[in-house]
């Protein structure tokens, strides 16, 4: 039997790619992320573009595993929790989205703080803009 998985996808407002194919490569990509710990998503909030940097306590760096998505999701507990854990999705390259692999952090409140310290990470829906909701199969793996 299988499942369907139905996902909201979120950017900051203002972020959403405007060419519906790279948009669709956006969403790919991180249900790509937020599945490589075999998770089924509820919720991704996509919060860049494709970039190349990381931050080594607050010092922004050359990321060395190379460009990346960064991202938020939350399973079904996290939703309720108000809880998420952020991710990068590593690419091919800035003009090729091909899913490489995934990092993770772990779990934080929704209201952290983005690294300037003004705004949190996970803000209110008012402050998202939503792409339409996708479904996912998975089928049984035996």
């Amino acid at each position: 039997m299988s499942t369907v998985n139905m996902v909201k996808y979120y950017f900051y407002k203002g972020m959403v790619p405007k060419d519906k194919d790279r948009l669709r490569q956006f969403v790919a990509l991180a249900y790509q992320t937020a599945r490589d710990r075999k998770l089924h998503p509820k919720a991704v909030l996509i919060r860049s573009e494709i970039h190349e940097t990381t931050s080594f306590n607050g010092v922004h760096l050359k990321d060395p595993l190379g460009p990346h998505v960064t991202l938020c999701y939350k399973d079904e507990d996290q939703l309720l929790r108000g809880t998420h854990v952020a991710s990068h999705g590593y690419v091919t390259g800035r003009d090729n989205l091909g899913f490489v692999r995934a990092t993770h952090a772990g779990e934080k409140a929704d209201s952290a703080k983005r690294q300037q310290g003004r705004k949190t990470v996970w803000p209110s829906e008012d402050d998202l803009e939503a792409v339409p909701e996708i479904g996912y199969s998975h089928l049984p793996s035996n």
